[in-house]
């Protein structure tokens, strides 16, 4: 894949090459309420994929002692396909149930699995140093790495012509689109609550074809520039951008920013959870002990101001 000049931010053509940026205010339309500190992100948990180490929400009860604000970053659970929906919704209804009854305030950020979970695509956070959204706004297409690429890519190229200049220059808008071309995955991938392959098989078919792990491996590498690009872009503000999406867990420091990517909840990386208090941001790994799930080592600590 061609990547986008810096100013048509995660789109090719004709149609998306010329615009002109208009920074959008810090808070934009769709995000009404802020979550409230000691914050924990989250990304990825995939509630209801066959692969997730989550087999119940119980199982992250350790992880919301003395956290206020809960914020899942995209991908929280499968609901694209119409057989995975209502597990997905279940699930994440038993997610948010059991956040409340522990007084953490849940919040839902759409990702390409989840795309209508909630009306919210990102969070700028800590006086707006830290964007958080979940990251398939990144890459044209969503996942570049997918078996029906180009079909996504089309119909990405297609949202984004329906644009205006004004539009196109919009950060909600931009994410919106995006979240409009993830559900169309809905209507040519399979569903992801039922497992058809088993164990050896269902891995082999995960790097098939082979060309696949090399585009997973490219998007790994390119991720950390795209966010950059993109705070470039939308949130010059932002010094910190915690994402999601590529499931490539790290922290990584570039042209003045931090990057950081939380993982996710399918093997075969750690799950990465970032926790924001007092003027300071701080990634730990997220281990599975005795069943349940806990922080374990720190991956990076960062003063705010």
């Amino acid at each position: 894949m061609t990547d986008p000049p810096s100013q048509s931010f995660g789109a090719t053509g004709p149609s998306s090459q010329s615009f002109s940026v208009t920074l959008p205010a810090s808070q934009s339309s769709g995000v009404i309420k802020v979550p409230e500190e000691p914050i924990l992100i989250l990304s990825d948990l995939h509630l209801g994929h066959r692969a997730s180490r989550i087999k119940d929400p119980e199982q992250l009860a350790p992880l919301l002692s003395g956290i206020r604000s809960v914020v899942f970053n995209g991908d929280s659970a499968e609901m694209r396909h119409e057989e995975d929906r209502p597990i997905g919704r279940k699930l994440a209804a038993d997610l948010a149930k059991m956040c409340h009854h522990l007084g953490t305030k849940p919040f839902f950020i759409n990702g390409n699995h989840d795309p209508t979970i909630s009306h919210i695509n990102h969070f700028d956070l800590a006086s707006d140093t830290i964007l958080v959204t979940h990251g398939d706004v990144l890459f044209f297409g969503v996942t570049p790495w997918s078996r029906d690429a180009a079909h996504y890519r089309r119909k990405h190229q297609e949202i984004l012509d329906g644009l205006d200049r004004e539009n196109l220059s919009d950060f909600e808008e931009r994410l919106r689109a995006t979240k409009q071309t993830a559900l169309e995955l809905q209507m040519v991938e399979p569903p992801l609550t039922k497992s058809r392959i088993p164990g050896l098989r269902l891995t082999l078919w995960q790097l098939w074809p082979p060309l696949r792990p090399f585009k997973i491996l490219k998007a790994w590498q390119e991720t950390p520039k795209r966010a950059i690009d993109l705070a470039n872009i939308f949130r010059p503000k932002a010094r910190f951008v915690i994402i999601g999406h590529t499931h490539f867990p790290g922290a990584w420091k570039k042209s003045g920013r931090v990057v950081i990517n939380t993982g996710s909840f399918i093997p075969y990386f750690p799950a990465h959870g970032a926790l924001i208090e007092r003027d300071r941001l701080e990634v730990r790994q997220i281990d599975l002990r005795q069943g349940k799930f806990c922080f374990g080592k720190k991956i990076g600590s960062f003063a705010l101001r």
